[in-house]
């Protein structure tokens, strides 16, 4: 009677210390699930911005309207990709018709192309006349 009962309180001691682990266990999945859920968000928000940025590029290359602009200001944003510098450009574009507007972009440029990039120089760019805020410097190849 007595190796019975105390085979009985192991069993339930092992019992709750099962249900125990378990329950550790649920919590650290829960917090796994959670940590992934967040990375693949952020992850997969700035792969969305980077897609919009180049199909963006894409459709201006194609079907932006050409137009005659003045560097206003340049910023190096720190950014590098594919070892290449991204910087922010500010410049006074002039459109042949409608009215002149400023635009600022961010664009990512060799260093080749920086060199040619002067304050109060010319630039030529393409724009969305839809929405001007969609601006891409065009460099010429030499």
């Amino acid at each position: 009677m007595a190796n019975s009962l105390l085979f009985q309180n192991r069993a339930i001691i092992s019992f709750a210390e099962m249900n125990r682990k378990q329950g550790n266990m649920m919590v650290a999945i829960t917090l796994l699930s959670v940590t992934v859920f967040i990375i693949l968000g952020l992850v997969g928000r700035r792969l969305l911005f980077v897609f919009e940025r180049t199909r963006t590029q894409k459709r201006l290359s194609n079907w932006g309207i050409e137009a005659e602009a003045v560097l206003l200001n340049l910023q190096k944003t720190g950014v590098y990709v594919n070892n290449l510098l991204q910087v922010k450009l500010q410049m006074q574009v002039y459109v042949r018709t409608g009215r002149n507007f400023v635009a600022e972009v961010n664009q990512v440029i060799s260093y080749a192309d920086l060199s040619q990039l002067r304050i109060g120089g010319p630039l030529m760019v393409k724009y969305n006349p839809a929405n001007t805020k969609e601006v891409m410097v065009v460099f010429r190849k030499k």
